[in-house]
């Protein structure tokens, strides 16, 4: 494990460096949960970047496998400054009534559309074409995030026009009210009021980066299926926790069901060091196995994810750059000056390798790989895979409030596809956070996962908000045009509840 190169990029002296190394082997050696992370450089360098930041002790530091996750925080405990889950503010402690019942109002139609008809290929059932909007975008170039207000773009969907994507429509009918009627308008999401989903197409090299992910994806499970010291590598290295509810690291058997296998990975964002900029993808064993060409795709592939998620979630919430920058967290550092390691700098948002395993073909639920849920997330983005699975609730124009009636629709590539284009496609789904931000105009996601063809792998990006100390909601600041407008999942007053929160406590609410 290459300790001086890091702790060089952290700026240590060498006497520094020497006691530093020493804490941290003391560190790894007593307390690492050896079940899942015996040997794992993962571990090292996530214990190295909390060392480095001067804010724990190493007998204060340890990382526990996820059997190890039930201990709380102690007031008494060393604590990292930045750890937003301990943070003693007072505001984070009080009672939070109305976002407790915005999270079972979310269950509540995920239980609702559980008896949502499927009705794939019979006459009359809900289209990919009609029920989601497809956007046209493109990163942004240069590294520097903006707000990209490229409304008069004949060629690139506007702000406006992704707002509109992800907006519920029912008011966009004069007859959307009159169960009666038959005769009503379809919105931009056809015969549906809106399943906080749109599909995505990118040209080009973003293009180019997502098919390189797929590649990685791919290559990644093909290393561990063909060679046993590989397998066994990613075994060892197991999932371990970085922060309450931040884990990174490959479970060959999720949930003990046979059915899937994951790998998490996150970013530890680059910093500048002699004009070089390289972040890095914890598990660093994933590096190792599938080499420097595939992890320069899957880096690639990530950050494209990212900044389109950025633009996305920016736009939908009509976020000044300050406010975007401040809450999401796109794996980038918010302060380049800083050239510390610190545990905070590990981002929040992770990418996630799905491969389906032992599974056959179904439409019932009872079979599902995935049953009904959503994400905790402002946005899921999923480079759209070959074979089929996925599907998302949509509900009935009519009967959008009360979410009882719909359909499930499997998002495929428009009708407008053309093969020689070398277009890629992503579906994005709008998850618990972006509902909440949006004062409930874009309603969460609900999705499903019916079991695919054995073998089928997804390569889906988590764009989560920021865990840091700054990340705290300004609902007048950040989200000031958005809270002057109530949508059809608004409840009054639950902005003005989660007012100065850290946003990402909202997850702890939500979880319990």
């Amino acid at each position: 494990f290459p300790f001086v190169s890091l702790l060089a990029v952290a700026g240590s002296s060498q006497d520094e460096g020497k006691n530093k190394e020493h804490a941290l082997r003391r560190c790894c050696h007593n307390n690492v949960a050896a079940k899942t992370m015996s040997g794992s450089s993962s571990i090292c360098l996530v214990a190295l970047t909390l060392l480095l930041s001067q804010q724990f002790t190493a007998d204060a530091f340890s990382i526990k496998s996820v059997e190890q996750t039930t201990t709380t925080c102690s007031p008494t405990a060393p604590v990292a400054a930045e750890t937003t889950t301990c943070t003693p503010a007072n505001n984070e402690h009080k009672e939070r009534p109305l976002l407790q019942n915005f999270g079972k109002q979310i269950q509540k139609r995920i239980v609702n559309s559980k008896s949502g008809a499927h009705r794939f290929g019979m006459e009359g059932a809900y289209t990919s074409d009609e029920t989601f909007p497809c956007l046209d975008m493109q990163c942004n170039t240069g590294g520097e995030k903006k707000d990209n207000n490229n409304d008069d773009d004949s060629i690139f969907s506007s702000r406006r026009e992704i707002r509109d994507a992800f907006n519920e429509s029912s008011g966009t009918s004069n007859n959307s009210n009159n169960d009666n009627s038959d005769d009503y308008i379809p919105g931009i999401h056809g015969r549906s009021s809106g399943s906080g989903c749109s599909i995505i197409r990118l040209s080009g090299e973003d293009a180019a980066s997502i098919r390189g992910l797929t590649e990685y994806a791919n290559e990644f499970f093909e290393k561990v299926d063909y060679d046993d010291t590989n397998k066994k590598s990613m075994k060892d290295v197991g999932v371990f926790r970085i922060d309450q509810f931040v884990y990174a690291g490959f479970d060959e058997n999720v949930n003990d069901e046979g059915k899937m296998q994951f790998l998490d990975t996150r970013i530890l964002p680059y910093r500048t060091c002699n004009n070089y900029q390289e972040p890095t993808l914890i598990p660093l064993e994933v590096g190792e196995l599938v080499g420097e060409t595939s992890l320069s795709d899957a880096h690639k592939g990530i950050n494209t994810l990212m900044d389109i998620g950025y633009q996305i979630t920016s736009a939908v919430l009509e976020m000044q750059s300050d406010s975007a920058n401040k809450l999401i967290d796109d794996g980038t550092r918010l302060e380049e000056d800083n050239q510390s390691m610190i545990g905070s700098d590990v981002s929040n948002s992770y990418h996630r390798l799905i491969r389906y395993i032992n599974s056959q073909p179904s439409t019932d639920e009872d079979t599902a790989a995935f049953n009904s849920h959503v994400d905790s997330s402002f946005l899921t983005l999923i480079p759209m895979p070959k074979l089929p699975g996925l599907e998302i609730w949509s509900p009935c124009l009519k009967n959008g409030k009360d979410g009882q009636d719909g359909e499930w629709v499997r998002p495929i590539k428009p009708d407008c596809y053309d093969e020689e284009d070398n277009s890629a496609y992503i579906i994005a789904m709008a998850g618990e956070f972006l509902q909440l931000t949006s004062n409930g105009k874009v309603p969460t996601c609900i999705h499903r996962v019916l079991p695919p063809m054995p073998g089928r792998i997804s390569a889906p990006l988590f764009l989560r908000p920021r865990r840091g100390d700054d990340a705290l909601l300004d609902v007048d600041l950040d989200l000031g045009q958005t809270y002057n407008k109530d949508g059809l999942y608004h409840e009054a007053g639950l902005l003005d509840e989660c007012d100065s929160m850290h946003l990402w406590s909202v997850h702890g609410i939500l979880v319990n």
